[in-house]
């Protein structure tokens, strides 16, 4: 295959010139650091616009994609820094967004398969949307959704970011495609908002990354459906908001992570199916429940962080899904995943709130996930798929449903006291991924 190394010259010409641009304007200006990343940002994105115009190659957009992220490291790390590099790295704070932009650019120009539509609206919106919204959060925000260690997230910024996200849909679809009017309309309406609460959410520049992806995920899956198929995603989309804001009763959820469970359940219902949904929902519903929430638990809060890290993994499965079409095979791992991730909060609360035995944890924690979750799942996959899962596998989840008390107990076993963190919540996520890649394993070998 041949590298266009021609139209390669050309976008990393422009990217030195955006840069001598702005360095120009804050020689005259003396801009701040969050102001020349959003110039850089906004910039870099109209001329990601001309990729597909330009490009035939995902191998050649791949090699740009190298070359800027090795312009970017000497940037941040030879003298360099002290002229150009004050554009993207003259601020206080660590962020990745730069290295997830170009890593989304390349994704989306490979997902997208040379369809300008689906290519340019992810990018669209990546680069106006974000941008405004950060302007006027910033600027005019005072209604702060953050909660805890969460990133700063304004309601104002937050509606902005929807019109724009909604604009920058409506508008291609309408000049571009044969979609019918209600229907693009619905399909502006979805994508803006879903993607408003992934911004919402996101953290550390990674929405450089969620923002294109999941603008993808959404437009691509929505905008072949008919009217009356998107009708009943816009209703489904209500029903979720609703029961996850009944959920919330238990009082255990912040603000951001309401917004998460959200996205997460429209996400799992596009990428796997509406059935999908019913794991991560009566893992929210009863993590804080059964038994019921004491007294000492009232600053137990789950922020957006934490809910993060105990859907990562599903949401990873369903993305696997969405790609190989294995929804039967994949199920029941999907759905253990969520088992264990209730077993191991149980666990932690059993034993440090409750005040139970370790044994008594174990077990109660175990007959939680099996009876709230795995059962459940295992009539859903009859339901469903007319198909129950075979004795290797239903054996295979049971033992790592009991291995993922175990490991949390010996995780637990010298800690005296407990506390809802991010750094818990990776440990938790990594005792559900070793055993959900042990799982899967076991099933590859079967169907392969």
């Amino acid at each position: 295959m041949i590298i266009e190394w021609k139209s390669i010259l050309l976008i990393i010409t422009i990217i030195f010139v955006m840069l001598l641009i702005i360095k120009l304007i804050d020689k005259k200006r003396k801009l701040n650091g969050e102001v020349k990343r959003k110039l850089f940002h906004t910039s870099m994105g109209i001329s990601m616009l001309l990729l597909p115009h330009i490009f035939t190659s995902t191998l050649s957009v791949g090699v740009l994609g190298i070359i800027a992220l090795v312009i970017m490291y000497f940037l941040k790390n030879t003298k360099l820094k002290n002229c150009l590099g004050t554009i993207l790295y003259d601020i206080d704070r660590e962020s990745l967004g730069e290295v997830f932009f170009v890593i989304s650019v390349f994704s989306i120009f490979y997902l997208s398969k040379g369809d300008k539509i689906l290519y340019s609206i992810p990018i669209l919106i990546l680069t106006f949307a974000d941008s405004t919204a950060a302007l006027i959060g910033k600027n005019y925000g005072k209604n702060n959704l953050a909660q805890f260690n969460e990133d700063t997230k304004s309601l104002e910024g937050s509606f902005m970011f929807f019109m724009v996200a909604f604009m920058t849909t409506l508008v291609p679809i309408l000049l571009y495609t044969n979609v019918g009017r209600e229907e693009t309309l619905i399909i502006s309406a979805i994508v803006g908002f879903n993607v408003a609460l992934v911004e919402m959410i996101s953290h550390s520049g990674n929405d450089n990354l969620l923002i294109p992806l999941t603008t993808f995920a959404f437009v691509s899956t929505h905008i072949g459906y008919d009217l009356q198929t998107l009708r009943l995603h816009l209703i489904f989309f209500i029903a979720i908001f609703l029961l996850v804001t009944i959920a919330n009763r238990v009082k255990a959820l912040s603000k951001l992570a309401i917004v998460e469970a959200i996205v997460v359940g429209y996400l799992t219902t596009i990428l796997y199916g509406g059935y999908a949904i019913i794991p991560p929902l009566i893992l929210i519903m009863t993590v804080m429940r059964l038994p019921k929430r004491r007294p000492n638990e009232k600053e137990n809060i789950y922020d957006a962080r934490i809910i993060e890290t105990n859907v990562l993994i599903p949401i990873a499965i369903c993305g696997l899904v969405a790609i190989t079409g294995w929804k039967k095979e994949f199920f029941m791992i999907y759905a253990t995943a969520y088992a264990m991730h209730l077993i191991v909060n149980t666990f932690v609360r059993l034993k440090y709130y409750i005040n139970l035995s370790e044994t008594d944890s174990i077990l109660l924690s175990i007959a939680k996930g099996f009876g709230l979750i795995f059962i459940p799942s295992l009539i859903i996959q009859k339901l469903v798929f007319n198909e129950m899962i075979n004795f290797i596998m239903f054996i295979t989840m049971i033992i790592a449903m009991v291995l993922s008390a175990v490991m949390i107990y010996i995780k637990k076993k010298n800690v005296k006291i407990e506390e809802i963190s991010i750094d818990n919540g990776f440990m938790h996520m990594k005792i559900v991924f070793i055993l959900t890649m042990a799982i899967g394993a076991v099933q590859l070998i079967q169907i392969l």
